[in-house]
C-alpha cells in the first residue's frame, strides 16, 4: 500500500508545527519585555487580545461567505468557545502571571511537558494504551524538569520560582484539555475557522477582565509597548494559532509534541540574547533530557506515520 499521502501531509504538518513553536517561543521573551515597562498582566493580555482579534473577525467573516461554510449548532459553538477560553484566556493568564516569576527558559520547558498530560488525559477519558517506553519517556521528561529547575535556583530575576513553576505547570494542564480536544473539532468544521471562534471567544473574558481591573486602561503606553503588543498578537499569537492548530489536525495530538522540541531550545536563546539570561551546563542538560523523553512519548506514533 503507498502510504506516500501521509508521509507527506506528516512532513508538512511538521514544518508548519515547526514555524509555530518557533514563533510561539517568542511569546514568553517578548512578555517579559512589556514587564520591563511596567506594563501589568492584564494589560499585556488585553493588548495581545484586541489587536489580534480583527484579524480573527476578518477571516471568520471571510469563511462565513463560502460556499462550504457549515453552520455551526449552539452545542459546537459552545464546544469551540468553550476550548477557546481554556486555552487562550486561562491557560494564557496562568501563563503570563507565572512568567512574573520566572525566566523565559523555565517557562518554555515547563509548558513543554503538555505532551505527557496529553498522554496521561488521554488514557483516562480515551483508554488509550500507554507502553514501556512512553513510561520511561514521561518519568525521564520530569526528571529533566527536575534537574533544569534546580539549575535555575539563584539564577537571573526569579522571584518566586515555586510559585511561578506551579502557575505555569497548570497553564499547561490547561493547555493539554485543548490539544485533545482540537483535533476532531478543527477537523470537523476547518482549522481557519475553528481558530477564529476559539480566539474570539477568548478575546471576550480577556477584555471584560481588564476593564473590571482598571477600566481597560490600555493606552498610554509609550510606543515600544505597543511594537511588542503588535509583535505579539500577529507573529507570537495569530501566525501559529493557525499553524498549529492545522498542524494538529495533520499529525495528530501526540505527534506534536515531539515537534514541538525546537520550542525550548529557540527560547532559551532569544532569552540569552535579548534578555540577557543566563544558560548553565545543568539547565542545557536538564532541557535536553525533557527533548529526549518527549521524542520517545511521540516516537511510536511518529514511526506509524512515516
Amino acid at each position: 500500500m503507498d502510504n506516500r499521502p501521509a508521509r507527506t501531509q506528516f512532513i508538512l504538518g511538521f514544518v508548519l508545527l515547526v514555524i509555530a513553536n518557533m514563533c510561539f517561543s517568542t511569546k514568553a521573551v517578548i512578555i517579559k519585555l512589556m514587564y520591563v515597562h511596567h506594563v501589568d498582566t492584564y494589560a499585556v493580555i488585553a493588548l495581545r487580545m484586541l489587536l489580534s482579534a480583527p484579524v480573527y473577525i476578518c477571516v471568520a467573516v471571510a469563511l462565513a461567505f463560502r460556499k462550504s461554510n457549515n453552520q455551526l449548532t449552539m452545542k459546537e459553538l459552545l464546544a469551540i468557545g468553550g476550548l477557546g477560553i481554556v486555552s487562550y484566556y486561562i491557560s494564557s493568564m496562568l501563563d503570563f502571571l507565572g512568567l512574573q516569576y520566572v525566566s523565559a527558559g523555565v517557562e518554555r520547558l515547563i509548558l513543554f511537558t503538555y505532551p505527557t498530560m496529553v498522554l496521561i488525559l488521554s488514557a483516562l477519558f480515551f483508554k488509550k494504551k500507554i507502553t514501556m517506553v512512553q513510561v520511561v519517556a514521561t518519568v525521564l521528561t520530569y526528571i529533566g524538569v527536575a534537574i533544569a529547575f534546580v539549575a535555575e535556583q539563584g539564577l537571573g530575576d526569579q522571584k518566586n520560582l515555586v510559585l511561578g513553576a506551579t502557575l505555569i505547570f497548570c497553564c499547561a494542564f490547561t493547555y493539554s484539555f485543548f490539544v485533545i480536544g482540537t483535533g476532531e473539532l478543527a477537523k470537523r468544521f476547518g482549522t481557519m475557522k475553528f481558530t477564529c471562534y476559539a480566539v474570539l471567544a477568548a478575546t471576550v473574558p480577556a477584555l471584560v477582565q481588564s476593564y473590571v481591573h482598571d477600566g481597560m486602561d490600555i493606552f498610554h503606553f509609550s510606543t515600544d509597548v505597543y511594537i511588542l503588543s503588535a509583535w505579539l498578537a500577529v507573529v507570537a499569537t495569530v501566525i501559529p494559532t493557525f499553524m498549529i492548530v492545522k498542524g494538529i489536525s495533520m499529525v495528530g495530538a501526540g505527534n506534536s509534541g515531539i515537534i514541538g522540541f525546537v520550542g525550548p531550545v529557540w527560547t532559551i536563546f532569544l532569552a540569552n540574547w535579548l534578555l540577557q539570561e543566563p544558560i548553565t551546563g545543568l539547565q542545557l542538560f536538564g532541557t535536553a533530557i525533557v527533548l529526549a523523553g518527549v521524542f520517545l512519548i511521540s516516537w511510536k506514533g511518529r514511526a506509524a506515520v512515516a
